[in-house]
């Protein structure tokens, strides 16, 4: 692969759902305060409640604008990633760029990451872990993902084989007396 790969497309649609339900869950705890505030346990009076409530709209709001139209469509444009023959490149970042270059063979595990959503629209985040840290490929086509998998694992396997066949080699061994 020659050029960058972006996340899938339905990425996009994931977060949005993602932030859909963070809001939900959020505007039912806020409605919850008010009604047991209001029916039961009045903890805060009117004028405060009514602050309350502003407060907890506009949060609301922001949540809306920001997780469910600019954020996905900001990671989507910043992430990439590619598969060279020998290395893999993740590039993310829109002001301060960073671009991570990591060495196949230096990859020790790879683990796939399916949440609930991610399932629906057969997507799949891989995480690959080296002795310097974790890289994470985000939000990428479930196939696509198992086939990195197989790339990656297979270049190990490679790369011991080859180990395994170098130590396996008798050196002579000089006698000195």
């Amino acid at each position: 692969m020659n050029e960058y790969n972006y996340m899938n497309k339905s990425g996009k649609t994931v977060m949005r759902l993602s932030a859909y339900i963070v809001t939900a869950i959020f505007a039912l705890i806020l409605a919850a305060i008010f009604i047991v505030n209001t029916l039961w346990l009045e903890w805060l009076n009117s004028n405060t409640m009514v602050w309350v409530l502003v407060v907890g709209v506009i949060i609301i709001i922001i949540q809306l604008l920001l997780g469910a139209i600019l954020i996905p469509v900001y990671r989507y444009q910043i992430f990439r990633y590619k598969l060279d023959k020998n290395e893999i490149t993740v590039r993310n970042g829109l002001w301060f760029i960073s671009v991570i270059k990591i060495p196949l063979f230096r990859i020790q595990n790879v683990d796939t990451h399916e949440g609930i959503l991610m399932r629906k629209y057969k997507l799949a985040s891989l995480t690959l872990s080296t002795a310097g840290g974790n890289t994470e490929l985000k939000l990428i086509d479930k196939d696509i993902a198992a086939t990195l998998k197989y790339k990656i694992k297979n270049v190990n396997k490679t790369i011991e084989q080859t180990e395994n066949e170098v130590s396996d080699i008798e050196y002579p061994k000089d006698d000195i007396d």
